[in-house]
């Protein structure tokens, strides 16, 4: 048994500890998601305000230019101005995020072919062709002339390919009209990158002027909200940059990008294909003030994490004040500027992890100033495994705590939250000050699962030695000590403690009577019809049932647990017991009942054979010996002045002063009132005080000479006490005893 106890807890904490940590390996759908949206949260708790140093600049097509220059999209004549008066302001990189897949609709050659055919339009048509009339035209000649950025849409098959993705050529392939160049050091980027099947590019004039092609495409998670901007794609199969990628390159006059992936020299993968690491964009150019190089630490498929800021729509400049030359060209000069369209009507509206909407644009700006600012989210491949190991580590360690201090649930419960905690804030101390992206949610929910299983092993394991508790002195002690062994096993002794109680003694009148009428069983039943309602009555009022001696009871009060109030509930319950005889039938019957307040010793009490949860002394012995007195006195219940007096708020009638066999002390005498209290009973209670003091003076005939006067009031429940009084009073007066007290020898 010893042996199966000791394994057994080591296994039943494993469970949660080994599927917790493969959860963490391996997360599977939908944990990752929680992940997530805590990730999330530090990003909005610890969101910053745009740099207005920034690197980067946004001139924006918003509502003021929509109603300045006219509808959307703007003929690419004005588009080429927009873009020759940002290169003349000096731009480092100019990058559209717009697709320009359709030729330009309003040019006047395209214009013109919608008129009807007549004459005039062969002359139109005619005068047009000898002018340079393409709007297209006119922006792809701007185009050769500035650091100009165009993007093209990766898609789903079907989507037709106007074009080859430009930069798609490795280094070392012979093309002299590529741009830009891939040199890939390890195993091949297009394994791992974002892929589409084909591509939607730039119609073939605005291709080959640009000076650089990048994708604009967004990969928003299930809850469309986008946490990674993707560096590279792969289009048709070729590999192409981000829109983002391509303005840095434009901007530091560089045409090879390296990639970094999976076995390369220094990248070990032990042979496996991981992924991409790391792309570098050497300056082969730019200004003094840009940096030699630029290394984007990617994950394994080429994205970053976006560090998502609050969006800074007062950072714009307005489309329109470029066209109108109103803007301050400093704001443009050496910088990297976007080119996108702003405007809530023109639905470009992205979610990230500190906004609800913010445009594309300022999405690939915010990469952008997150690559030259060298600010990075990492999560590396290995962190998983460190979570994992966390896991095992700091679960088993919390369950060796919680298996050591099982009896101390302050302690374990201390324990069992503070590391969760701890896991949590390391968590949030890491993304603040590293940048790293340590995940917290499912090492704790393991290790809480650790927690619960080792609470609820320990709870049951409590629960079998209470049982076993129970086992051992169910036979020999009754059930009220037995729950009270089992909650404190040290009061497995002899002896008690001495305590204030309220004592019950109860008693059926001439039971011996009534049990000649019955057989074995009847008497039984009886026995049992008569205690059944008189416990409930005790244990309606927190009593605590004592013994049950033939068809009597004894019950006390003010322990186990502490009462203050234990004489009134001592007489309610008293009350109940008496109106429950009153209305018992088959066959009538009277029950006496005494009660007395005073310190008695309670607690385990007899010999080392048998243990009785019990109380004794000198109180318990009055209250035994006021019992009887019910009879003598001609009341249902007799109660001494002791507990009257901790008992004042219900109704009392004193009768006497008495001193009982084996007591030296006198002890008063009050009939508790079982009947409705009404004017009479205040009458009679007057009267009975005036009775009593000729009685304790010893002026015996003028207390009866009282007595009779005012029998009426005695009427009823006091009537035999009225004829105890009237036989006394009269054995009194023939019989006068020498050194009268007022005290009742019994």
């Amino acid at each position: 048994m010893r042996l199966k106890r000791f394994l057994g807890y080591p296994l039943i904490v494993a469970v949660p500890l080994l599927i917790a940590s493969l959860l963490t390996l391996f997360s599977p759908y939908p944990l990752p998601r929680l992940s997530e949206i805590v990730f999330d949260s530090y990003q909005r708790w610890h969101a910053q305000r745009r740099d207005p140093d920034s690197p980067v600049r946004i001139v924006a097509v918003d509502e003021k230019s929509l109603a300045e220059v006219g509808q959307w999209p703007w003929p690419r004549d004005t588009i080429a101005k927009l873009t020759q008066k940002l290169t003349d302001a000096g731009a480092a990189a100019i990058a559209f995020d717009i697709a320009f897949g359709e030729p330009d609709q309003n040019s006047p050659n395209r214009l013109v072919k919608r008129l009807p055919t007549s004459e005039e339009r062969n002359a139109l048509e005619k005068a047009i062709s000898s002018t340079d009339a393409s709007y297209d035209a006119v922006f792809a000649k701007t185009l050769r002339q500035s650091p100009a950025v165009l993007g093209f849409i990766g898609g789903d098959a079907g989507t037709p390919v106007t074009a080859e993705p430009k930069p798609a050529t490795r280094c070392d392939e012979k093309n002299d009209l590529v741009p830009a160049c891939f040199t890939v050091l390890g195993d091949d980027p297009v394994d791992f990158v974002p892929r589409f099947d084909s591509a939607v590019m730039p119609i073939p004039e605005l291709f080959d002027a640009a000076q650089g092609i990048g994708a604009i495409n967004w990969i928003p998670e299930a809850d469309s909200v986008i946490r990674k901007v993707p560096m590279l794609i792969s289009a048709g199969g070729k590999l192409a940059p981000s829109l983002s990628l391509e303005a840095i390159r434009v901007a530091l006059h560089a045409r090879n990008i390296q990639v970094r992936s999976s076995n390369a020299s220094g990248e070990t993968a032990f042979g496996q294909k991981s992924g991409v690491n790391a792309i570098r964009i050497e300056n082969e150019g730019s200004d003094t003030g840009s940096p030699d190089q630029i290394i984007i630490d990617t994950e394994w498929n080429g994205e970053i994490r976006l560090i998502a800021r609050r969006s800074d729509p007062g950072s714009w400049i307005p489309a329109s004040s470029v066209l109108d030359g109103s803007f301050n060209p400093d704001e443009v000069r050496g910088r990297i500027v976007f080119v996108g369209a702003v405007a809530i009507g023109l639905r470009d509206q992205r979610t990230t992890a500190v906004e609800p909407a913010i445009p594309g644009v300022e999405v690939h700006a915010q990469a952008v100033e997150q690559i030259l600012a060298g600010a990075n989210l990492v999560r590396p491949d290995w962190m998983q495994a460190v979570e994992a190991f966390l896991v095992l580590a700091l679960g088993g360690l919390l369950a060796w705590i919680l298996r050591r201090t099982r009896n101390m649930p302050l302690v374990s419960a201390t324990a069992g939250l503070s590391i969760p905690i701890l896991l949590a804030s390391w968590s949030w101390i890491l993304f603040v000050r590293e940048g790293f992206l340590f995940d917290a949610v499912i090492p704790d929910i393991g290790i809480l699962c650790v927690f619960l299983t080792a609470t609820i092993y320990h709870f049951q394991e409590a629960e079998h030695r209470r049982a076993e508790v129970r086992s051992m002195f169910g036979r020999f002690v009754t059930p009220a000590v037995v729950e009270r062994l089992v909650e404190a096993p040290d009061r497995i002794v002899l002896g008690g403690e001495i305590r204030e109680l309220t004592i019950m003694f109860s008693d059926v009148r001439n039971f011996t009577g009534i049990a000649e009428n019955q057989s074995p069983q009847g008497v039984v039943s009886l026995i049992r019809r008569i205690h059944t309602p008189a416990t409930e009555a005790v244990l309606k009022h927190s009593g605590t049932i004592d013994k049950f001696i033939g068809d009597g009871m004894m019950a006390f009060w003010n322990a186990p647990l502490d009462m203050p109030n234990h004489a009134l509930l001592a007489c309610k319950a008293a009350l109940d017991i008496a109106e429950m005889a009153r209305n018992f039938e088959d066959p009538p019957i009277q029950i006496g009942i005494g009660l007395h307040t005073g310190e008695a010793c309670v607690g385990n009490l007899g010999s080392e054979q048998r243990l009785e949860y019990s109380a004794l002394g000198d109180a318990v012995n009055l209250a035994a010996r006021i019992e009887p007195l019910t009879k003598i006195y001609g009341v249902e219940i007799v109660v001494t002045e002791d507990t009257c007096k901790a008992a004042k708020d219900l109704p009392f009638l004193e009768i006497d002063r008495v001193m009982v066999r084996g007591r030296q002390g006198a002890a008063g005498l009050f009939a508790l009132h079982t009947g409705p209290v009404s004017q009479g009973f205040a009458d009679l209670q007057a009267v009975q005080k005036e009775v009593l003091a000729y009685y304790r003076k010893g002026a015996f005939a003028e207390a009866l000479e009282l007595l009779q006067r005012n029998a009426a009031l005695y009427e009823g429940a006091y009537s035999r006490l009225h004829t105890y009084y009237s036989n006394h009073f009269n054995n009194l007066i023939m019989n006068p005893k020498v050194g009268w007290q007022g005290v009742t020898q019994l």
